[in-house]
């Protein structure tokens, strides 16, 4: 029952990523913020195990950024598997995501990147 979870304030890059990753998951959910994406993995937090869980993230949204949201797991004590996109993949981009055990893919991508970044990052 894996869940994917995307967070990005565009919904075009949200029916994007949902569309080439659908049949890979029961479940897929979208947050439009990183306030509606801290309030999903609090939700997963107590209903799935962090393995069966997926989140696909912006950095820059409104409310909290996707490396926000990544520096609360800790404090959830739930690490899902996350992959950050970004326009921005600058040095301190890159460190910040691996530091936080995500796995970065730039934008623009093509979709099979898309697919190949999530086979990689995330072993079912």
């Amino acid at each position: 029952m894996a869940t994917l979870i995307i967070a990005d304030d565009n919904a075009q890059m949200r029916w994007l990523v949902a569309a080439t990753l659908r049949d890979r998951f029961a479940h897929v959910v979208e947050a439009a913020d990183g306030r509606e994406l801290f309030r999903e993995l609090v939700r997963c937090s107590y209903t799935h195990d962090e393995a069966e869980v997926l989140v696909i993230t912006d950095i820059r949204m409104p409310a909290y950024s996707g490396l926000d949201i990544l520096a609360t797991y800790d404090e959830l004590q739930f690490h899902p598997v996350t992959v950050v996109m970004t326009s921005f993949p600058d040095e301190d981009a890159v460190a910040a995501t691996a530091l936080a055990g995500g796995v970065l893919i730039p934008k623009p991508f093509a979709t099979d990147e898309l697919v190949r970044v999530v086979d990689r990052a995330y072993v079912r």
